[in-house]
């Protein structure tokens, strides 16, 4: 693909619109059918099909597949296998996609090779995507075809073990282009059950999630990483287990929070709603301060009866869960996580009060969980919370003093006077102080 080819799409504004103006650059080439015949790599009978096809109207190819359907769809993957050359590559890749965007029904026409030979109709193209030389074109036109044959078909697991891959390593490539060609397919490979747990496995929804805050101003690219997420929270198995701590969830609310495109919320609450009542997943969307933005969306007026139902059923069965879920249960889940924010529970006078004797519970797993960020973490933030946290407990709890010296915690937090960041600085130091000062309500005066 040349750059002269590109310029009449720079100023696509999707991915998709960029494929489909690349696809038809290099359907308006002239391919050398004949000198193919001459060196032997087709034969006559073959040279006469593509002929009749080859820059014909919509409804004539339409009319010849119609009579001539399983013979055609046996000749593509014949000269896919046989032809090398990039530029007819990239050709017979065009002409195959637009066939099955065409007409749905070809699919069947390739899948019933597989009668005859087991290793169609879906190693042709497989081996395409294992090519070092792979461009990013051939990479989106292979993976669309392959998205389309085993959306709706039964494939091997080392098939789906291929194509899990594949997303994997895409999903995380340099070059954008490639990028954007695992998420325009991954939610068609995800309407096949047989990804979803795979995928998962390979650590997909982390990666999704990731790409979820990077992509959040390309509304089109969002909407299908949340079409891929929400066709995997349909896996049992996925939605129980896989979700957790990939920060899926909490990316899922600041789009909520954020995004005001109704399709993108739509897809996002309906994810949510698979995902209610399962796992953990109902502790962990409060811990993302999902009641607000649910709240703003049920003042709007919305035409979509589905996301009104979502809306309500998100809604009431979160409110009955944060009656049962006590602030202490929330505290210990939020340090045992790890992922420490300034919410109100850390300030509240109130709570350290009614709850600074259960941090000594399970052997004071709290405490050493928090000693552990002071010396473990690398997010300021974290190690400003824990310090805060441990200086409240220093100050509060009848013992606290002699607690924290019992469990070897005075010392990271002397070390962290010394941190690099002035927040941690400023909150160790504090810190110490309750440790140390007897009467700390009457320094702080």
């Amino acid at each position: 693909m040349t750059d002269l080819d590109l310029k009449r799409y720079e100023v696509a504004t999707t991915h998709e619109d960029i494929i489909r103006g690349n696809a038809e650059v290099v359907l308006e080439r002239m391919i050398p059918w004949d000198g193919y015949m001459k060196a032997n790599l087709i034969m006559d009978r073959e040279l006469d099909l593509i002929r009749k096809y080859d820059k014909k109207s919509a409804d004539a190819r339409a009319t010849l597949i119609q009579r001539e359907g399983d013979t055609y769809a046996a000749l593509f993957l014949e000269l896919v296998n046989k032809i090398n050359k990039e530029e007819t590559i990239h050709y017979l890749l065009a002409i195959i996609d637009n066939l099955l965007t065409e007409n749905p029904d070809a699919s069947a026409l390739f899948l019933k090779l597989n009668a005859k030979n087991p290793v169609l109709p879906f190693d042709p193209f497989l081996r395409i995507l294992a090519r070092n030389n792979c461009d990013w074109f051939m990479s989106a036109k292979a993976s669309s075809i392959l998205a389309t044959l085993m959306s709706n078909t039964s494939v091997s697991p080392d098939h789906v073990k291929f194509i899990c891959n594949w997303l994997k390593v895409n999903l995380a490539k340099a070059e954008e282009k490639e990028v954007n060609n695992a998420i325009v397919v991954l939610p068609r490979f995800l309407r096949n059950d047989a990804f979803r747990l795979p995928f998962a496995d390979e650590g997909g929804v982390r990666q999704l999630a990731i790409l979820k805050k990077q992509k959040m101003k390309n509304f089109q690219l969002l909407y299908q990483l949340t079409s891929a997420l929400w066709l995997l929270s349909y896996n049992r198995d996925v939605a129980a287990d896989k979700f957790k701590d990939t920060k899926a969830i909490q990316t899922t609310v600041e789009v909520l929070r954020t995004v005001t495109k109704e399709k993108v919320l739509r897809m996002e609450l309906a994810t949510l709603r698979n995902l209610l009542d399962i796992g953990d997943n109902n502790e962990e969307m409060i811990d993302a301060d999902v009641m607000k933005p649910l709240e703003n969306l049920m003042n709007r007026n919305w035409g979509d009866e589905d996301m009104k139902a979502d809306l309500e059923t998100l809604n009431d069965t979160l409110q009955k869960h944060v009656v049962v879920l006590s602030t202490f249960d929330m505290y210990k889940k939020e340090i045992l996580s790890g992922h420490l924010e300034w919410s109100p529970v850390h300030r509240s006078e109130k709570f350290w009060r009614e709850n600074v004797s259960r941090l000594e519970e399970d052997n004071n797993r709290i405490l050493l969980y928090l000693k552990g960020l002071l010396t473990e973490s690398t997010n300021p933030t974290v190690q400003s919370i824990a310090c805060y946290d441990l200086g409240e407990f220093a100050r509060i709890h009848p013992r606290g003093k002699i607690l924290l010296q019992k469990l070897g915690i005075k010392l990271p937090l002397m070390a962290l006077m010394d941190a690099r960041d002035e927040q941690v600085k400023k909150q160790a130091l504090t810190a110490v102080q309750k440790l140390l000062v007897t009467n700390w309500e009457y320094l702080a005066k």
